[in-house]
């Protein structure tokens, strides 16, 4: 039998819903859902919603709270349709920051009850993630999972092993899960017991009281430079396909979740990442303006471009397209310098 649950109500007036999109309609039945159908169908439906807003010019922004807010609702909903322990669901990455394009996978991490069994909860968590699936929300492909071992675990036990992780980042892929949990964000809470940003401010605290672990955010985030072939490079090589997330939208990512947790900021979007950075003088006002707009310019790249996906092929993109990327992993790839130069002047101790 399902334990006693509650969807976060706050979760309602976070998204910078886009103009009367249809989204909220969407969220609406996944809440109401009774069953797997209606969640594949409402899920199905906010799609279309955030696809038409993308259409109409809506700022992509917007729409990719939208569709951000449509699958955390939907995560929400599958944990309380499957049968399982008492728990309270967390998701990360973009779809937590409320970045997710229409291709994005989810993360997920439970927090369990003190007296839940854990081998049950992780059988229960692969349920969910099979009913996600067959509602066309894919597991995350590097295995962030609520049904692995390492992200499924009682309150206690994230919090020892947030303190090992923020003390020794090296260990243990610390410096991963440090960003893992910086991005983490409750959809769906047991009791009031566990809080929406319960995991990300225990991160953010550990993480202001160890510099080895920032820096090796930064390190983490600068050590993959953003870049673009020229044309040049594009004959000469006969290849002209790239990664988008890994040449440009991780290093960006990266860059302002490290700057959001050394300001000591519990922030989850990159804009508002960067700002709290700017008012803690962790980056300067104009590093923070032109990261923000690079961050934009992606982000409507992704909801506008017929490229699709994050391979793209370049000699297909429009002429200002591509001039944009390139400027774009120009401008990360210039402030990422920088930032190494002043990591190794200690400026960030």
């Amino acid at each position: 039998m399902h334990e006693s649950r509650k969807y976060l109500s706050s979760d309602r007036n976070i998204c910078m819903c886009s103009a009367d999109s249809g989204a909220d309609a969407a969220i609406a039945a996944i809440h109401a859902a009774d069953g797997e159908d209606a969640l594949r169908s409402g899920i199905a439906q906010g799609l279309l919603a955030v696809r038409a807003a993308a259409r109409a010019s809506a700022p992509a922004i917007a729409v990719a709270a939208d569709w951000s807010h449509v699958l955390r609702s939907g995560v929400a909903a599958a944990a309380r349709l499957t049968p399982g322990p008492s728990w309270s669901w967390f998701v990360s990455g973009s779809v937590a920051r409320g970045e997710a394009v229409a291709g994005s996978d989810v993360e997920t991490l439970v927090v369990l009850a003190d007296d839940a069994a854990r081998d049950e909860a992780l059988e229960a968590a692969a349920a969910v993630h099979a009913v996600l699936e067959r509602c066309g929300v894919r597991a995350d492909a590097n295995g962030v999972l609520a049904s692995r071992p390492r992200f499924c675990r009682s309150a206690g036990a994230w919090s020892d092993g947030i303190a090992h992780w923020t003390s020794d980042p090296r260990e243990d892929r610390g410096v991963v899960m440090t960003g893992v949990l910086a991005d983490s964000r409750a959809v769906h809470l047991a009791d009031d017991s566990v809080t929406e940003d319960l995991l990300r401010t225990q991160v953010v605290r550990a993480a202001g009281e160890h510099y080895p672990d920032r820096q090796y955010l930064l390190q983490d985030a600068t050590t993959l430079r953003a870049t673009f072939p020229s044309r040049l490079r594009m004959l000469a090589n006969q290849a002209d396909t790239v990664d988008l997330k890994l040449a440009a939208i991780d290093p960006l990512v990266k860059m302002a979740r490290w700057a959001g947790v050394s300001a000591g900021s519990t922030e989850l979007s990159t804009p508002s990442r960067l700002d709290a950075a700017g008012a803690a003088n962790v980056l300067d006002a104009d590093d923070v303006s032109t990261l923000r707009e690079c961050f934009v310019a992606l982000v409507r790249f992704r909801w506008t471009s017929r490229a699709g996906g994050n391979q793209v092929v370049l000699s297909e993109l429009p002429p200002q397209d591509r001039a944009m990327l390139r400027g774009v992993a120009r401008e990360v790839a210039g402030i990422s310098r920088k930032l190494t130069y002043l990591a190794s002047t200690s400026a960030f101790r």
